[in-house]
């Protein structure tokens, strides 16, 4: 029997709860020291995850939240950010782990990277840490170029991150 396709649609105020589940169930699921939850913490997921935190990166161009749904169930997100006028930031994407290599990654990316365009973005950048090679493969896969790798610091730890670029 072939599995549902994800069904990919952007995140509305209706959606917070549902926001708010996945990501505490995505951090449970992949750990704490999982690549792109290090430094993540309870406290630091209570934060991510608050109502208000969530409600502000919903909606109009400059913030927006796609989610990816198997059924009635959030098994992924994506999030954008505004840059600058020619640029967004794919400032998150997580699928659950049980759900990695299962079809929600490229459809969330492809949601956000259109809706980018539609605003007349003509680029998007990602980040990740450098040892994160899934990651890596996944935006290289998908037309990403490395930009530039950097270090930033990560709740009180350093992080050797990489940026990589797309055209929209």
């Amino acid at each position: 029997m072939r599995e549902q396709p994800v069904a990919v649609e952007e995140a509305t105020e209706d959606d917070i709860a549902a926001i708010a589940q996945f990501l505490w169930n995505a951090w449970a699921e992949a750990g704490p020291e999982a690549p792109g939850w290090v430094g993540a913490d309870e406290s630091v997921l209570a934060q991510i995850a608050a109502p208000d935190a969530l409600r502000a990166r919903l909606g109009g161009p400059r913030r927006r939240m796609f989610l990816a749904r198997l059924g009635d169930r959030v098994v992924g997100f994506s999030a954008t950010r505004m840059v600058d006028d020619l640029t967004i930031e794919l400032a998150g994407i997580v699928v659950l782990q049980s759900m990695v290599g299962r079809g929600v990654g490229t459809p969330l990316l492809e949601a956000a990277a259109a809706s980018g365009k539609a605003h007349s973005f003509g680029r998007m950048i990602a980040r990740t840490e450098a040892s994160n090679e899934r990651a890596l493969e996944f935006y290289e896969g998908r037309g990403f170029a490395r930009a530039r790798s950097f270090t930033q610091e990560v709740e009180g730890a350093s992080v050797e991150l990489v940026e990589l670029e797309r055209a929209l």
